[in-house]
């Protein structure tokens, strides 16, 4: 029986869907693979430390103009794939209101660039960053999320990287042009994402004209909090770079993004999968909620084994791995503790994802939005406390702490709500 239903799903849809979409997220798992280490080779780790602030300083700006279209948009478009014209009055309104907010945050940005002295000290490295916020602003992934299109975004994804990839590997030759590394990143998601977006509009039969300057302002009032816990979660995931910058010089942030990189790695595949099933586990919820959880159970509690066995692998490996990553044979004794220190945070961000899905899914933002500024705050503070007292540890062990911080609020929030929904 068990080996009928692994033969069915083989053949299922899903399964396709899985292995397309997977495809296309493997080129964003080894693109860092390839970047890095040449990056390091022609720029050094101070480089790739200043690239590091770059690369989480217009990450930082995405979340104000993604504005909560990877979450309650996606849930939207998934609920509502046989209601034509709301998918449309949704893709309009969200984009209008992404292009109000791409115009407001590109101004404030520049403004922070110019004046802000740590900031100002890179200031071209960081402008040419901000093509990755207009990247992100026309990516057309969280409507094709929607409508499980995951040919198409494969598709975007494997231009995206390939034109990021040749762009640094040709025009990358000197440390000084680390400057560029993140402008290849957002002209390889520029390009690709128009296409996308002119391929939708015209699959579609959208009517521009029917866009509604209201609706957007409305939405823009609407997320707002879950914008601002976003934004609260983001600086949870990308401000430690700028952190360890900040206080420990390039050269230690580069020591840190090197690792960061890997552990990324494992982020960007629980992130991944977070998108891929997400959907699904909205959909199932809301035919049946019971059959919903068990469905959210059974995933990604394979996902989850899928992770801890490639983590011990690493870690079992790790004077190897940094080798690849072009670390000189000094650093690689300092770094080793540091590595497998770190190698904890995707066991714990495995439970963050998950549980963070049944959030999602029950629209449970109001105590989501409420558990990441909590945490974020109480991060920030004991990330640069450790980080005085322990060193470059110290920034992992802030996050370890928290991340089991989060994963408990999670539950007992879960617990409460088990009174009013089965799960």
């Amino acid at each position: 029986m068990n080996l009928e239903k692994i033969s069915h799903f083989i053949r299922s849809k899903k399964a396709w869907d899985f292995l397309i979409y997977g495809f296309g997220q493997a080129v964003n798992l080894i693109s860092p693979v390839i970047i890095v280490p040449y990056v390091i080779f022609v720029c050094g780790e101070a480089g790739l430390g200043k690239i590091g602030v770059g690369f989480s300083f217009a990450l930082l700006v995405n979340v104000w103009v993604d504005y909560g279209s990877y979450i309650n948009g996606t849930r939207e478009i998934a609920t509502n794939t046989s209601n034509p014209d709301q998918i449309e009055e949704r893709f309009l309104t969200i984009y209008g209101a992404k292009f109000m907010l791409l115009c407001f945050f590109l101004l404030v940005a520049a403004l922070i660039i110019s004046t802000v002295p740590f900031f100002r000290s890179d200031c071209t490295q960081l402008l040419l960053s901000l093509v990755m916020v207009v990247g992100q602003f026309l990516n057309p992934t969280w409507f094709l999320q929607g409508v499980q299109n995951f040919a198409w975004i494969t598709v975007i994804n494997i231009l995206s990287k390939g034109i990021y990839i040749a762009g640094v590997l040709l025009f990358v030759n000197q440390s000084n042009d680390y400057i560029y590394v993140n402008f290849f990143n957002g002209i390889g998601l520029i390009i690709p994402s128009l296409i996308g977006i002119i391929y939708l509009i015209q699959k579609n039969q959208f009517n521009l004209r029917k866009f509604k300057f209201a609706s957007s302002i409305q939405l823009i009032r609407n997320e707002f909090s879950l914008t601002v816990s976003q934004v609260f979660f983001a600086a949870y995931q990308f401000a430690p770079v700028m952190i360890v910058s900040y206080f420990c010089g390039n050269f230690v942030a580069g020591q840190y993004r090197v690792i960061e990189h890997i552990v990324m790695i494992f982020r960007t595949y629980l992130q991944t999968f977070f998108n891929f099933i997400y959907p699904e586990i909205c959909v199932q919820i809301d035919k049946d909620n019971s059959k919903g959880f068990q469905f959210w159970l059974k995933v990604n509690g394979i996902n989850y084994l899928i992770v801890f066995v490639l983590i011990a692998v690493i870690f079992f490996n790790t004077p190897i791995i940094l080798q690849f990553f072009k670390v000189n044979a000094h650093d690689i004794t300092v770094l080793s503790s540091y590595f497998k220190l770190g190698l904890a945070l995707p066991i714990f961000m495995g439970l963050t994802f998950a549980v963070r899905q049944l959030m999602f899914a029950y629209n449970s933002s109001y105590y989501y939005v409420r558990i990441t500024i909590i945490a974020t705050i109480a991060y920030l503070f004991l990330m640069i406390f450790l980080l005085k007292q322990m060193g470059l540890s110290g920034a992992f062990i802030a996050t370890i702490i928290i991340e089991i911080f989060i994963i408990i609020s999670y539950f007992v929030i879960l617990k409460k709500m088990d009174s009013k929904k089965s799960i």
